[in-house]
């Protein structure tokens, strides 16, 4: 007899400020991809969602030029099955987010790079 593995479900942020809910299977992805121009140069947002099984992986990348330069924000975290719906807690909206733990984060200011900094 076949094992049951559980579904993901677990709320995220949309680039509107409103929840949305996703469901991942076992060895499922999703990416979101947003952006275009700005009014000082652009930018865009890229999202991926992985499920192993146990754990939900978030990769995420801001990148985008403005007056002061390019500037990249990047990181990945990761969210144990059973702790989907333990992290911060929306009341207004009734809604309870991942207990992310953050395993990567960084950026590149290109124009501080530029400037030897």
């Amino acid at each position: 007899m076949a094992k049951h593995e559980a579904n993901a479900r677990f709320y995220v942020f949309s680039p509107a400020g409103e929840p949305v809910k996703l469901t991942l299977k076992p060895g499922q992805e999703l990416h979101h991809t947003c952006g275009g121009p700005t009014d000082e140069g652009w930018h865009r947002e890229w999202n991926k969602w992985s499920f192993d099984g146990r754990y939900v992986t978030s990769e995420w990348l801001s990148d985008g030029v403005d007056c002061d330069g390019r500037l990249e924000q990047f990181g990945t975290s990761i969210c144990a099955l059973a702790e989907l719906h333990a992290g911060y807690v929306d009341e207004a909206l009734c809604v309870t987010y991942p207990a992310w733990r953050d395993t990567e984060a960084g950026q590149r200011d290109h124009a501080a790079e530029a400037m030897g900094y």
